[in-house]
């Protein structure tokens, strides 16, 4: 894997003991992404409990930090640089299709969502994308056009699956500003099954 800027290996790096956490060696659904500002520079995780936690965030960190797929973080803005961790719970399965139901069925600030038109054209949000765009139909808009779907094409034979999340932001440290982790929870952790 080609490292995407040198100036990475000067980059500090904390210690921290392993917490006594059971859930640490489940497996769990795991996202990690990184920010610069309200930049996201990196995302990558698993739908499916392939991993155990400790593993999944260790894995998808690294592999997010060097997503193609987006812009780089600058070496001369990694003290603002973000880590967020979403833990996500089972998705279920929507009782409606088309892009308009869909919308309705939302909860804004509280779904994560994973649409598809086709058996290959699936996408995934967040929960906390909801952030950039707080309405439905404009969620789900942006959702689709970042998979190259059309709303006026594709919209009507859309299907979705939403589910809820556990999110943890952790700072990078810079000058001046310690690390430390702050817990945003989109939803308490047993409650990350819908209906719970």
């Amino acid at each position: 894997m080609a490292l995407r800027n040198p100036g990475a290996l000067d980059l500090p790096v904390g210690t921290a003991e392993r917490p006594d956490d059971p859930r640490l060696d489940a497996p769990a659904r795991v996202f990690v992404s990184w920010y610069d500002g309200h930049e996201r520079v990196g995302c990558l995780g698993s739908l499916e409990p392939w991993l155990t936690l400790e593993q999944a965030v260790a894995r998808y960190a690294v592999h997010a930090g060097l997503d193609p797929r987006l812009p780089a973080a600058r070496a001369s803005r990694w003290h603002r640089i973000v880590g967020e961790i979403s833990v996500l719970g089972a998705a279920q399965d929507l009782a409606v299709t088309g892009l308009a139901a869909i919308a309705e069925a939302l909860v804004p600030g509280r779904d994560g969502v994973i649409i598809a038109a086709g058996p290959r054209q699936q996408v995934v949000s967040l929960p906390s994308a909801w952030r950039q765009s707080p309405r439905p139909r404009d969620f789900l808009v942006n959702l689709m056009r970042t998979a190259g779907l059309s709303p006026e094409h594709d919209g009507p034979r859309l299907r979705g699956r939403i589910f809820l999340a556990e999110t943890v932001l952790e700072p990078l440290a810079g000058p001046g500003r310690g690390a430390g982790t702050v817990v945003a929870p989109v939803v308490a952790p047993a409650e990350l099954q819908l209906g719970a």
